[in-house]
């Protein structure tokens, strides 16, 4: 009988063996590890998963582990799945290695290191279905993960998204604590009640994703939106403008009725001496005519003008 696991053991029961209980709880990955998402895969994901609303996707995740505390992910990939509203699987399980491979052939040599799928509307948690496949990922890999993104709950500046890695069986009968508490991540950003219903820190737990950009990333992010020269010279065709000028006139003319009224009112009150001021208060979160009134103006003659010019441009060019 082992004698050093017998005591390693009386952890769980607070027993003679704490002390050494605490030197192989040492060696387990604790709350300080992370998941670095490159922009590109975020992107990816994103793109992936509202492409496929209002069903389910899945993909894998590539990347390298760099050591205990730290995984990286560079790039994802889509995969033939079957998946409905609440659930998605995999069905073609040889298409990961020949991707792998093919990625490999154009330079990208990391390997898969768990896969990604989405939960419109619902939050991120796993089912019973994906605690099913995370089990089979993690039986190649005990470092594997499984990110979960919500499409539609992701907005602007926010996107919702976790990863979690199981919590080994035999610690769950022992009940002891998956890993050491050593980090404020999750007090920081507290789950919520639909993941813990769901089995959060019962059958898995939740690992912090931080988001990284190299300089080459930051270029291309910063590029996305940015207008080139060229299209200043792309000409509409005289239909196209034709119609633009006329819905700006006819707004034009409803501003121009609505400010008129505006005046109307600021003659009504100098009469009665109660000053401008009341006017800005009655018209207080109402639209300003004769803003929008010079807007539009300046839009039309922009509009115009930069027409003009680019004709004037390629008929003299062509």
């Amino acid at each position: 009988m082992d004698i050093n696991a017998l005591l390693g053991q009386g952890l769980g029961q607070g027993g003679l063996g704490q002390g050494l209980g605490q030197q192989q709880e040492a060696n387990i990955p604790d709350t300080a590890e992370q998941v670095q998402v490159s922009s590109l895969a975020l992107i990816k994901m994103l793109k992936h998963a509202r492409a496929g609303i209002p069903f389910e996707v899945m993909g894998l995740l590539i990347g390298e582990i760099i050591d205990d505390y730290t995984i990286k992910v560079v790039d994802v990939f889509s995969m033939p799945q079957t998946a409905s509203s609440v659930s998605v699987e995999s069905i073609d399980p040889v298409y990961q290695q020949q991707m792998v491979e093919l990625l490999k052939v154009t330079g990208r040599m990391e390997n898969c290191i768990g896969w990604y799928h989405s939960h419109p509307s619902y939050g991120c948690w796993l089912s019973s279905v994906d605690i099913n496949t995370q089990q089979s990922y993690e039986q190649l890999n005990k470092k594997a993960v499984a990110v979960v993104i919500d499409p539609i709950q992701s907005v602007k500046g926010k996107v919702v998204i976790d990863a979690f890695r199981l919590i080994p069986q035999q610690q769950m009968i022992l009940s002891q604590e998956p890993r050491q508490t050593t980090s404020n991540t999750g007090h920081l950003q507290k789950p919520g009640l639909e993941a813990l219903l769901r089995g959060l820190n019962r059958y898995y737990y939740s690992i912090n994703i931080k988001f990284k950009c190299n300089e080459l990333e930051q270029k291309m992010l910063q590029n996305l939106y940015k207008n080139s020269w060229t299209n200043g010279l792309k000409l509409k065709s005289p239909h196209v403008n034709s119609q633009i000028n006329e819905e700006t006139m006819d707004s034009i003319a409803k501003l121009a009725i609505d400010y008129q009224k505006l005046l109307g009112l600021y003659y009504q009150y100098e009469e009665s001496k109660k000053g401008e001021a009341e006017v800005k208060i009655k018209n207080t979160g109402k639209k300003d005519p004769k803003r929008h009134l010079g807007m539009k103006v300046d839009d039309l003659m922009h509009n115009n003008i930069g027409s003009i010019l680019a004709r004037m441009i390629a008929t003299k060019t062509f």
